[in-house]
């Protein structure tokens, strides 16, 4: 009989052993993501400038991350500092009470470091993936959520903007871990200081020069960096609209001439990798020379002072320690911080000429002026926003009205369908079909606000990892919430995935299409937007579970305008009146029926 995993192995969920796992599990990150402000540009902001104010934006947790990470840096150095006091303190002597003292001082040290350096990383981390989120939002909204008729659209160049530069950028370990470097250097140079002032000196002299020469070996680094991100980024996004545009490129047989363009450019990034990828050596070779030869000077001249008595065997062994503890932090200054700033410091320029790019409205998150159309209660509290007049002109067919509260069905070809669908989420796009909201044009609106008072569910909704309630409030409270699940029949979706904590999987891929289909139309339906435009909503469902949200769907929506794309006499029926478009080369005269 196969045996049970006991529920209490491991109550975190994190996967650890046996003698860690009732250890309490501090500083976690909370289920949700944070509300993310995007960050500010200007004209005059610089990549590197840009790039401090992303580093020093999560100062309350790479703060105590740099105090921590000292400690830690400060126990590595007081490992041979208390190994040497015990040499001569306490087996120079053979007092076994200071030898008892001085291994407890140890062990005190290893446990300080070692803690010290489990928190320091995990604050960074936690910081670092709260910021890639601030700059991802700040980013879809300035390169995806276009505003404005002749914003510029995203390429397939956001994929590597989005990824890589955004991971280059929010490099918050360059606000812990180089700092904890410096102080564990400043302290080895006081230590030895103590021991021995020349060593002190020394190395409060050398260390900075030494720094120094390894800042002057990166700058080509630096410079040839950003040129290799932004071939690397050109590759990605060449390849991406290769991909996404490979049917119209096999239909004019372009597949040779595309597959060479691609060659080439693949072939000029390996170059610059190869490039880099020297440059990145050679500095590697310069830096670990010039910190090698540096520890070396220093344990050399202990070992000198040592000889000529000069220093105890005690000290000899602190100071040779202090002189090997040196070597780690300045070699992670210059193997780790060094690559790391120029790499960052490329990144943030391309993310800054993206968002330098953009439509002002796009990057500060404020999509336009306040809505005149939304007013305020005298409590301060927002009402309602007022159900306008959706007027869609389609060509060949005219002006279709949809009144405030109407439900109106539009039946169209699907080529014709699909581009009154685009028209209605974008009104910005490029698609013949017009839009007007109140007779005028939702220009002055701004794509935010409208989107707030038009909402679109298209055909092919995409659900999310998660649970039912996170896919249903996706796009925030939804105070219909389960109004709309039962309009959507997913009573036995609920059932199935066990409420609404249910899990759905990735992409929905635990429900069947059907089930997938109708929790994307109970998220349309929470909403509860003005104006909701469904595009046959209901195809992969069976026809008694589609008469049942025909029969649903009217009283719900009362009150709100439905836009009901669809071919479904189910759906048709309960229309106000349903409008026949036609095309552009039939007669222009559409058919309408109450």
């Amino acid at each position: 009989m196969p045996r049970t995993p006991r529920a209490s192995a491991d109550p975190a969920g994190l996967g650890r052993g046996p003698l860690t796992r009732r250890l309490p599990v501090l500083w976690q990150a909370t289920p949700t993501p944070p509300v993310a402000e995007p960050f500010a540009v200007t004209d005059q902001t610089t990549p590197r400038r840009f790039l401090l104010g992303v580093v020093l934006s999560a100062r309350r947790f790479t703060v105590p991350a740099a105090a921590l990470g000292i400690l830690w840096q400060v126990g590595e150095a007081l490992v041979p500092v208390v190994m040497g006091l015990a040499i001569d303190r306490a087996l120079a002597t053979g007092d076994v009470a200071q030898l008892a003292l001085w291994l407890a001082a140890l062990a005190a040290v290893f446990l300080m470091l070692s803690l010290s350096y489990r928190f320091a990383s995990q604050l960074t981390e936690r910081a670092t993936e709260q910021v890639q989120h601030r700059l991802r939002v700040t980013l879809s909204r300035a390169v995806l959520h276009v505003d404005g008729p002749g914003a510029r659209q995203p390429d397939g160049g956001v994929v590597s903007l989005m990824t890589n530069d955004v991971a280059r950028t929010a490099a918050l370990g360059l606000a812990v871990y180089p700092i904890a470097e410096l102080a564990g250097i400043v302290f080895i140079a006081v230590s030895l200081l103590l021991i021995s002032w020349p060593l002190g000196l020394v190395v409060l002299a050398g260390a900075p020069l030494a720094v120094w020469i390894m800042g002057l070996l990166s700058g080509r680094l630096a410079r040839d960096s950003r040129v290799y991100q932004t071939l690397l980024a050109d590759t990605v996004g060449r390849a991406t609209d290769l991909v996404a545009g490979y049917r119209i490129i096999k239909g004019i047989h372009a597949e040779d001439e595309a597959a060479r363009r691609y060659r080439d450019v693949s072939q000029e990034t390996l170059t610059g990798a190869y490039r880099n990828i020297g440059l990145l050596g050679r500095f590697l070779v310069g830096s670990t020379t010039v910190s090698g030869v540096f520890v070396a000077v220093v344990a050399a001249l202990a070992g000198w002072f040592a000889v000529t008595g000069r220093l105890s065997i005690g000290e000899l062994i602190a100071a040779v320690g202090l002189a090997q503890a040196l070597l780690p932090p300045m070699r992670m200054l210059a193997m780790n911080a060094v690559p790391a700033w120029a790499s960052a410091i490329a990144s943030s320029g391309r993310v800054l000429d993206a968002l330098t790019a953009a439509p002002p409205s796009s990057v500060s998150g404020t999509a336009a002026e306040p809505d005149p159309a939304a007013p305020e209660s005298p409590d301060g509290m927002a009402r309602p926003r007022p159900v306008p007049v959706v007027g869609l002109t389609i060509p060949g067919h005219g002006t279709v009205t949809v009144e405030p509260g109407e439900l109106v069905g539009l039946h169209a070809a699907e080529r014709t369908a699909a581009e009154i669908v685009r028209a209605l989420h974008n009104p910005h796009s490029d698609d013949d079909v017009v839009v007007h909201l109140d007779g005028a044009s939702p220009d002055h609106r701004g794509l935010a606000i409208y989107r707030a008072t038009v909402a679109v569910s298209p055909h092919h909704a995409t659900l999310f990892s998660g649970t039912i309630a996170d896919n249903v409030s996706f796009a925030g409270d939804a105070p219909l919430q389960d109004e709309a699940l039962r309009t959507a029949a997913c009573e036995d979706v609920l059932t199935a995935a066990g409420g609404l904590e249910g899990d759905v999987g990735e992409m929905g891929n635990r429900l069947s299409g059907g089930q997938r289909q109708r929790l994307a139309l109970a998220r349309a339906l929470a909403a509860d937007a003005p104006v909701l435009v469904l595009h046959d909503p209901t195809t992969a469902v069976d026809s008694v579970t589609e008469q049942v949200i025909a029969s649903r769907l009217r009283e719900l929506r009362s009150g709100r305008s439905t836009v009901l794309i669809a071919s479904s006499p189910a759906l048709l029926a309960i229309c106000d009146r349903v409008v026949t478009v036609r095309e552009a080369d039939e007669s222009t005269d559409g058919d309408e029926a109450a």
